[in-house]
This record gives C-alpha cells, sequence and structure tokens, in this order.
C-alpha cells in the first residue's frame, strides 16, 4: 500500500521552515563564484523531498525555474547594508558590468560577507517567495498522486 502524505498547515509550515534553514544554510556555505552568480542571474531553487515523517529540502543553482529562481538577484548592484556602511575599507569597485567588478568580487571578503547579508536578509523579507515554492511542490505532489489514481 502506498504512503498517502496529507499535507496539513503543520507540514506546510515545517515545510515551509526547512526551505528557509536550507537557504540560510546555503547562503552561509556557497561559494564567492555561486554568490556571484545569484547576484548577476538569480537561478536558486529547491529539491523538496517530504513523508509523514520527514522533510529533506536541498538548495540547488541553475535548475528549473521556480519562485526563488529571482531570489538574491541584484544584476550586480551593490545593495547597501549594515555590512559596509560608512566603510572606507569597502573601496571603490570597479565600474558595473566591467570584467573586473567579477575579479573584485571574488578577491573580497567583504563584499562576499556583505552578499551573504543582503541574501539571508531577503530570505527572511520574501516569505511569499519561499510559500509560492511550497505551494507549488505541493500542487505538483497532488498532480502526481491524482495522475497515479
Amino acid at each position: 500500500m502506498e504512503k498517502t502524505v496529507k499535507y496539513s498547515l503543520m507540514n506546510k509550515e515545517i515545510i515551509l521552515e526547512s526551505l528557509k534553514r536550507a537557504l540560510e544554510n546555503w547562503v552561509r556555505n556557497a561559494s564567492a563564484a555561486q554568490l556571484w552568480q545569484v547576484h548577476q542571474e538569480g537561478g536558486l531553487g529547491a529539491l523538496i523531498d517530504a513523508d509523514e515523517d520527514m522533510v529533506q529540502v536541498r538548495i540547488v543553482l541553475g535548475g528549473l525555474r521556480c519562485p526563488l529562481s529571482g531570489l538574491g538577484r541584484t544584476d550586480g548592484r551593490l545593495p547597501v547594508t549594515e555590512a559596509y556602511l560608512g566603510t572606507a575599507a569597502w573601496g571603490a569597485p570597479p565600474a558595473q558590468a566591467s570584467p573586473e567588478r567579477e575579479q573584485w568580487f571574488l578577491s573580497s571578503e567583504l563584499a562576499q560577507a556583505h552578499a551573504r547579508q543582503y541574501l539571508v536578509a531577503e530570505v527572511g523579507e520574501r516569505q511569499d517567495l519561499l510559500q509560492r515554492c511550497v505551494d507549488d511542490w505541493i500542487a505538483r505532489q497532488q498532480g502526481t498522486r491524482e495522475r497515479r489514481s
């Protein structure tokens, strides 16, 4: 007999919280090149696996487009956060869209810390995107079960 997962409000909340934690973990552990790609192009996605007892969420970069795909995208602009406000150590970055700008970002720990701070803040602020991601996943799961029936 096939297990049927019932997605109650509580289950949705558990999946949503797991997604948020997975995103925050990805941001902490992303390489400089991955951060650069997210800030330039977006492209984050989530692989969710849930059953009655366990939820596993893995964040991927460059997968299928989903509600998370635009998260963190700044097109290379430097969003202002507390990471460098008033800090002379930031220095003047190379011009927007110049090849030197990427190299500057990849070699600047401060720029990377700033990018991480911005992305974590956006994860916290954009609960609507996370909710849509979970809702889309649940709809796909229910559609898959209906096709099997």
